[in-house]
């Protein structure tokens, strides 16, 4: 999807979770990430759907990984919206710390002088998603390219993401049980909190049963204030999802959003977590 009215446009990755229909109406360009199941290779939302992968997982023989798109595929990108009038780009991506999609968009971005902008999100999901729509917004009025750069700036200090992870041993298998900080063992059968902040996972309350963790989650999220954007989060888990958005449906006066969450954090955390993703008032 290229813009039509200006010079600048966003890219952002699947990772971002940027619903279709306000990706298209905000001109925003999403490159997918890479998937493997059992040996077959699948472009992330494309080739297998989210609610697909999360049903397939706990079945699955090896456990899942995800790859960054190739260099080509962002200079594939960029290259195409430059051909369509675009002057200048937005690169807008999940942290550098969670994943290489910041190092690879800026290997891309050396072949296009200082025409690309990669910005680190410091962020996973809508936590990234929400930066590239308040930065294409501000294309959108028609502001100059630094004033874009600005807001996705200003916007990072502002997102954050609050989630709960049902089943640990996810982590465990992918490896990345580092993420936060703690001994495996510690994990195993435990309900985990875990905040999303200045680019890093970090662990919060644990507990032994789901009910008190999502009991906890909502405590927090009652705290919060100045609200912009709310999503609902969760990973292949609608009816937790659809119980979590009637509890904090009246924290954020905008529509919220609900989404299945990326399979590139999928992977880790597997089936059944829950979480918000959220972005205050300047």
């Amino acid at each position: 999807m290229t813009l039509k009215t200006s010079p600048f446009a966003i890219v952002t990755d699947s990772t971002a979770d940027v619903p279709i229909d306000t990706a298209e109406s905000l001109n925003i360009s999403v490159i997918p990430a890479v998937l493997t199941l059992d040996g077959e290779t699948y472009v992330d939302g494309l080739d297998i759907s989210r609610a697909e992968f999360y049903q397939r997982m706990p079945d699955l023989r090896t456990p899942p990984t995800t790859a960054v798109p190739s260099v080509l595929v962002f200079e594939e990108t960029y290259q195409r919206l430059f051909e369509s009038g675009v002057e200048r780009i937005l690169s807008i991506h999940l942290s550098s710390n969670l994943s290489g999609m910041v190092n690879t968009a800026e290997q891309a971005a050396l072949n296009f002088d200082d025409r690309v902008k990669v910005f680190d999100s410091g962020q996973l999901s809508l936590g990234v998603g929400f930066q590239a729509i308040e930065a294409a917004q501000t294309i959108m009025k028609g502001l100059d390219f630094d004033q874009v750069v600005s807001t996705a700036k200003r916007f990072r200090e502002r997102a954050y993401v609050l989630a709960l992870i049902d089943r640990l041993e996810f982590m465990r298998r992918s490896g990345r049980v580092n993420w936060l900080r703690a001994n495996i063992g510690d994990f195993l059968q435990i309900k985990q909190l875990v905040e999303v902040k200045d680019g890093l996972v970090n662990a919060l309350a644990r507990t032994r049963t789901f009910t008190k963790a999502f009991e906890q989650l909502i405590s927090i999220a009652s705290t919060w204030e100045n609200i912009k954007r709310l999503a609902v989060l969760h990973s292949g888990a609608p009816d937790r999802a659809e119980e979590l958005t009637k509890r904090v449906i009246n924290l954020c006066p905008n529509p919220l959003i609900i989404v299945d969450i990326t399979t590139v954090i999928g992977v880790h955390v597997g089936p059944g977590c829950v979480g918000l993703a959220v972005l205050t008032h300047d």
